[in-house]
């Protein structure tokens, strides 16, 4: 099944994921554990803007500089599946779209968990390079990029489209 595209087609997969278990798009392979998630176009690292932990806290990317305040505790929402919670380990809250917003260009933040859709991700591998991923938002069907293809310390992270660029693609580290 190819990645991304059409909203109503992501939305189907991803109700055909809750209520059957069908998880031929999503990774239902990558193991519940702590992880530094890396952009593959940027090489820069998930953060929280200014180490910041409080709820609101915007997600940008930074350089890897190997403490946990670029940590993400990566966890099935249900065992065997391909949508997944990203919690930051320092704050403890969770990795997301702000309003729970089905637009471009939103922005993601750390929110208390909240078990609602907004906070949950599939994890697409990509079948042509082996480690790399795709974040699909559980409600809007968007993926999770770097705005505009930054490759800055500070560049913005936000949900967009599917564009097949690197700017979409990122690897989960373990640690």
């Amino acid at each position: 099944m190819p990645r991304g595209g059409c909203r109503w087609s992501v939305g189907r997969w991803l109700v055909q994921d809750r209520l059957f278990g069908v998880r031929e798009r999503g990774v239902g392979g990558i193991g519940d554990g702590v992880y530094v998630v890396r952009n593959v176009h940027s090489g820069l690292v998930l953060e929280v803007e200014g180490g910041r932990t409080g709820g609101g806290a915007r997600v940008v990317q930074g350089a890897d500089d190997g403490t946990t305040a670029q940590h993400w505790r990566v966890s099935a929402v249900h065992a065997g599946g391909a949508v997944y919670h990203l919690e930051h380990v320092v704050a403890g809250k969770r990795l997301d779209v702000i309003g729970a917003s089905v637009e471009n260009g939103a922005h993601v933040q750390l929110w208390r968990a909240n078990n609602f859709g907004a906070q949950e991700w599939i994890l697409e591998e990509h079948a042509e390079e082996a480690g790399r991923v795709t974040l699909i938002n559980y409600v809007s069907g968007l993926l999770l990029e770097v705005a505009d293809g930054s490759t800055e310390v500070g560049g913005t992270v936000r949900q967009w489209e599917d564009t097949d660029h690197p700017s979409q693609w990122w690897t989960l580290e373990p640690r």
